[in-house]
């Protein structure tokens, strides 16, 4: 069983030249929240993106701050701390842990890793408001479980991808795999990617999506960059 140091060095071995908020005592939910966000930074790197660090202050930094309990992109309560992501002359891009986007209801969200533009970012930072789903590009679901997972996660998600909407992407991952999760979330057309762990190939399907997600951000922002 992959345990909360196996997720660490692997998070580590991506995000060269910081250090983060997690330890070997850390949950490995969290951590694995934090694993999948170093696997978007290190998509983001592999297609030609310029990557740096920020507090919620706006200010570059090394120390990597993640929630662990879902959290308001505005708060101020603690340094955490986002990637922002430059493609060309694209606006940037903003990877965030453990945040809350506006669903279509109006209903709040939690997003367990997610990509969004700056400029949702900011507006959400200066008005203290969740971002809405217009600015949002990937939203992934992260699930660590040591048991095996069940329907109702899949149910769950349903409803979260139908509020979010198709062009946030929503993407569920788990560590586990579920025959019976598999076949709803096909029939439902939601994209997913069961046993993602360090050393899986399904790391790469992950990494995939992630690019796709990108490639169809940069048509709109930035038609000229290829990735």
């Amino acid at each position: 069983m992959t345990s909360a140091d196996d997720l660490l060095r692997e998070l580590r071995s991506h995000l060269h030249g910081v250090t983060t908020s997690y330890r070997s005592s850390s949950d490995p939910n969290d951590v694995y929240e934090g694993y999948i966000f170093a696997l978007v930074v290190t998509e983001a790197l592999a297609r030609g993106a310029q990557v740096h660090y920020e507090d919620v202050h706006g200010n570059k930094t090394s120390r990597l701050v993640f929630r662990t309990t879902p959290g308001r992109i505005y708060s101020r309560a603690h340094p955490y701390t986002h990637a922002v992501i430059q493609f060309g002359t694209a606006r940037p891009l903003e990877a965030h842990v453990g945040v809350q986007v506006q669903g279509a209801s109006g209903v709040l969200h939690e997003c367990d890793v997610l990509v969004l533009t700056t400029d949702e970012a900011e507006l959400s930072r200066s008005a203290g408001v969740a971002p809405k789903t217009k600015g949002c590009v990937l939203a992934i679901e992260c699930k660590f479980y040591t048991s095996s997972l069940k329907l109702d996660l899949a149910r769950s998600f349903q409803g979260l991808g139908a509020d979010l909407g198709e062009k946030v992407r929503p993407t569920f991952v788990s560590n586990g795999s579920s025959t019976t999760i598999k076949r709803y979330l096909s029939h439902k057309k939601r994209d997913w990617e069961h046993d993602v762990l360090p050393g899986n190939t399904q790391v790469d399907g992950l990494r995939s999506k992630i690019r796709e997600a990108f490639k169809v951000y940069l048509s709109r922002a930035d038609p000229t960059f290829s990735i």
